[in-house]
């Protein structure tokens, strides 16, 4: 026997040796002189190395709430850390964050940069014709694509429609062959009455955009039936409905109506070893990929019983079995809905070596299971990491039957055990998890008072300590929501995320449920452990010497335009390349030289999002007579429906329906005025009528095609005359007296005789400000151009000068402050608008010193409701920070 301690201080140290930095790749590995045995210390080195190559980046993504309504905004936070220890990364530049329909269609992708602090926030308007419906939130940075999508954080949110409150359709469904039948009933809210609406549409793959099926009304029940082959790989319909002259749109999703449901079996360790009880774990899931209960026997081939089990946790469960030499083994499972399958077990192997672990009070206990026949040999190697650093590497002692490790060994997190052989072979893996509470800070949070009326200030301190009471800097962002709208998450949070689910593949049902201080969820996490993989490195290949090479995705450190440019014969080998960035004006200029080959680029480009960039290529005289082509702009990863996972339609209070709905009604018809660095923004925006590459938000209003439809024009000159300050003397076209430059087709046109263009060929055109074209045109757009584009083309090269072109790329997003109202006078406090907000206060980025406290405040609202406090956020030393206990109370008062 074996008794190992102090596994942190070796984590610690070992992080101290390695020097991982996400900006500085290491050289390549030379596996042609390892050894031909393997040892603790080549062990070590060979993960140090991979880490030194293949650094990784986790995020958590938190949201102000769960539930919204289409109209509203929604407020978040990535939180970045290395992977490692799970401090604050600010390696990568940026962070998209994007939201996904029930589709797996992309609705909206922000790119996010870090504050002064490092941290990353920001927010997403929701538009008001948003369908109702789950949606996901996914984050990553450019570098995490090396570990692939499957890692990338999703956080499920509903998006709940207005018109909902009053109608609701309830859907049964049932299968005849391939084909799935649809009923559908309308009811009223609150009284639940049936009732029949104006219209309903039915768009069978959730596409509004191309043709619906207009259901018939008629009889007391509305009928569709799918057919297979419309049935979309997301399962996923919209139904449209017009009632009391509203419209409401929500996506359902189809259900498997099969009955079939799936049972995997796991022997601990990886492998069945035969003449001796082993373990043996097992996971059910059912038509959907979901968890499903199940009870069943282990049979032999006789027909002998030799094991009951039932399903403990999400479908999971296990039981004892001793495999018979030469029998072969079945399991007969059975579902709540009576339908019973029959599963092969897996078949043992007579040289297994199987991994065994128990979690005992004090101590994990890590043992080998094998047949009593099957010789240990002299050269098995038992390992052991966590997050890639190896805390443990020592040749198994064939005299010992068991290695035990202190409770405190390892740091929290997921723990993967390997044993290998001398041929660096893995015989067996097994995963446990560590959960340590020191890795946790504690929170307190100290209110001002114990309750409060409406509309008055709320001082709050909150402390963050370490498990000994010592104070802990960090950072963390702060949401304060009225628990009468929305509830708590109890599905996740930035512990379940960065310690569990964040190293497993694929969707984890309700992680929190793992993480309880009790007996049941311990071993549920066990069951986890033995059911999940962990793979974010290919640690057979390491051990092999294969480490990471060169990784297709960069570090991202700013945004990068590139391309080639060429004179009349050959690559242009000298010239001048400059990139303007325009944004309603200019607002930066950068410069760049071609190679040999005449290739060029810009890279670590920073500019807010909406920026558009005009690259210009001269010769080295200044010379316009060259032809230069952008490379494409980079593409980003689509989602993938088999990543986004599946949840019902969470309850919504009425109440909240009503209240967000007055208070989008409210905000409407104002002007919301966000704190922001110079930033204004409106609820609603002018929607973009053409797609020039001089349009800005400086351009007067677009005259379209569909405008010269209904203005009935008879020559160019009048519709001219329809855009403001535009004047037309004796067919002499300026704007407010001025001479004014005209743009064709995006090409310069001196003296341009608009008798010459059919005002029915024209698809748009608008007045440029010379803020916008001046610093492409000079002088000769002093006074601005008007833009006109038409259909077809007036000339016959219907482009830009060949040494001139355009790209849009995705800007950061600019910061916008959550907005919180201030009720510091009387006349604040007596206003007669109500103040209906569900999230009271949002603060993503709240700062903790050294001596572990970070005040804030904020105003109550008019509602009498508790308030829950979340907090998450790191420590600079890596603690996980998260407080979800604490309640604000507002008595049923007002002013």
């Amino acid at each position: 026997m074996k008794n190992i301690t102090n596994g942190f201080g070796k984590f610690i140290l070992a992080l101290c040796c390695l020097t991982v930095s996400l900006d500085l790749w290491a050289a390549p590995y030379d596996n042609s002189n390892c050894p031909q045995q393997i040892t603790p210390d080549t062990i070590e080195n060979l993960f140090r190395e991979e880490l030194s190559h293949f650094p990784q980046e986790k995020i958590y993504l938190q949201t102000d709430r769960g539930i919204y309504m289409s109209g509203e905004t929604l407020w978040f936070r990535a939180h970045l850390v290395d992977a490692l220890m799970l401090k604050q990364a600010n390696a990568s530049r940026y962070v998209y964050v994007e939201l996904v329909n029930p589709l797996g269609n992309l609705v909206e992708r922000v790119k996010i940069r870090p504050d002064s602090l490092g941290c990353f926030y920001g927010h997403i308007p929701l538009g008001e014709d948003l369908p109702e419906g789950n949606y996901s939130l996914r984050a990553y940075t450019w570098f995490m694509q090396n570990i692939g999508e499957e890692y990338f954080p999703h956080k499920l949110i509903y998006i709940s429609d207005p018109v909902s409150e009053a109608i609701s359709p309830e859907i049964s469904y049932s299968a005849e062959n391939n084909d799935i039948h649809a009923e559908i009933h309308f009811f009223t809210k609150p009284d639940n009455r049936s009732v029949t609406p104006t219209q309903a549409i039915l768009f069978p793959d959730g596409d509004r955009d191309k043709q619906g099926k207009v259901l018939s009304l008629e009889g007391e029940n509305i009928h569709y039936t799918f057919k297979k082959k419309e049935i979309p790989a997301s399962r996923t319909f919209l139904l449209q409905t017009v009632y009391d002259g509203k419209i409401s749109n929500r996506y359902f999703r189809i259900p498997e109506l099969s009955k079939n449901f799936d049972v995997a079996f796991f022997p601990e360790g990886g492998h069945a070893a035969q003449s001796t009880t082993i373990k043996m774990a097992f996971k059910a899931i059912d038509a959907d990929g979901l968890s499903t209960e199940i009870e069943g026997q282990v049979l032999d081939e006789e027909g002998q019983v030799c094991a009951d089990f039932k399903s403990q946790h999400l479908g999971m469960g296990s039981f004892r079995m001793y495999y018979v030499p030469g029998k072969k083994y079945h399991a007969v499972c059975s579902d709540g809905t009576g339908v019973s399958r029959r599963f092969d077990l897996p078949e043992p192997s007579p040289d297994a070596i199987s991994l065994n672990t128990l979690w005992s009070k004090d101590y994990l206990r890590v043992s080998l299971s094998k047949s009593p026949d099957t010789p240990l040999g002299t050269s098995l190697t038992l390992v052991a990491h966590l997050r890639g650093i190896v805390l443990y590497a020592q040749p198994w002692d064939n005299k010992q039957s068991y290695v035990d490790f202190e409770k405190n060994f390892f740091p929290a997190g997921i723990v993967h055990f390997l044993l290998v052989d001398e041929g660096r072979n893995i015989l067996s893996e097994r995963l446990v998890f560590s959960l340590q509470k020191s890795a946790l800070v504690q929170t307190e949070v100290r209110l001002d008072r114990e309750n409060y009326l409406a509309r008055e200030k709320v001082d709050m301190d909150i402390q963050i300590k370490d498990i000994n009471g010592n104070p802990m800097s960090g950072n963390f962002a702060l949401a304060v929501v009225d628990r009468t709208d929305v509830k708590p998450d109890t599905v996740s949070n930035i512990v379940s995320t960065l310690l569990l689910t964040s190293d497993l593949k694929g969707h984890i049902e309700s992680p929190l449920s793992y993480l309880q201080d009790n007996r049941s969820s311990s071993y549920a996490l066990d069951l986890l452990m033995m059911t999940q993989g962990w793979r974010k490195y290919n640690i057979p290949e390491v051990l092999k010497g294969n480490v990471t090479g060169t990784l297709p995705y960069n570090l991202e450190l700013g945004d990068e335009v590139s391309g080639k440019v060429e004179g009349l014969f050959s690559a242009l080998k000298e010239g001048n390349i400059s990139l303007l960035a325009l944004k309603d004006s200019l607002i930066g200029t950068e410069l760049a030289k071609p190679d040999r080959n005449g290739r060029f680029v810009f890279d670590r480009l920073e500019y807010p999002s909406g920026t558009q960039y005009i690259v210009q290529a001269l010769s080295k005289k200044g010379s316009s007579k060259v032809f230069i082509e952008l490379d494409p702009y980079k593409s980003f990863p689509a989602p993938k429906i088999g990543f986004i996972p599946r949840i019902e339609k969470p309850h919504i209070e009425e109440n909240y329906m009503a209240k967000m709905d007055q208070k989008y009604t409210i905000e409407n018809g104002m002007r919301v005025y966000n704190l922001a660095e110079v930033i204004v923004t409106a609820r609603r925006e002018r929607a973009v009528k053409t797609e020039s590459p001089f349009y800005s938000v400086g351009t007067s209003k677009v005259l379209t095609e569909e405008d010269v439809k209904k203005g009935h024009f008879i020559s160019t000159y009048d519709l001219l005359r329809r855009l403001p300050g535009i004047t037309v003397t004796n067919n002499e076209v300026r704007y407010r007296f001025a001479p004014v430059m005209v743009l064709l087709d995006n090409v310069p046109e001196e003296n341009f005789d608009f008798d010459l263009l059919d005002v029915d060929d024209i698809k748009d055109v608008f007045y440029s400000p010379a803020t916008s074209v001046g610093p492409l045109y000079g002088s000769a757009a002093g006074n601005g151009a008007i833009v006109v584009t038409t259909k077809n083309g007036f000339v016959q090269k219907n482009k830009m000068n060949s040494n001139i072109q355009t790209i849009t790329g995705i800007g950061y997003q600019q910061t916008v402050e959550f907005y919180s109202p201030a009720y510091d006078t009387k006349a604040k406090k007596e206003s007669t608008t109500p103040d209906l907000r569900s999230t009271i206060y949002w603060n993503p980025s709240v700062q903790v010193d050294e001596s572990g406290t970070a005040h804030v405040s904020f105003y109550t609202a008019d509602s009498a409701a508790d308030y829950g406090i979340v907090i998450e956020g790191v420590c600079a030393s890596g603690n996980l920070i998260y407080s979800g206990e604490k309640i604000v109370s507002r008595h049923n008062a007002s002013y």
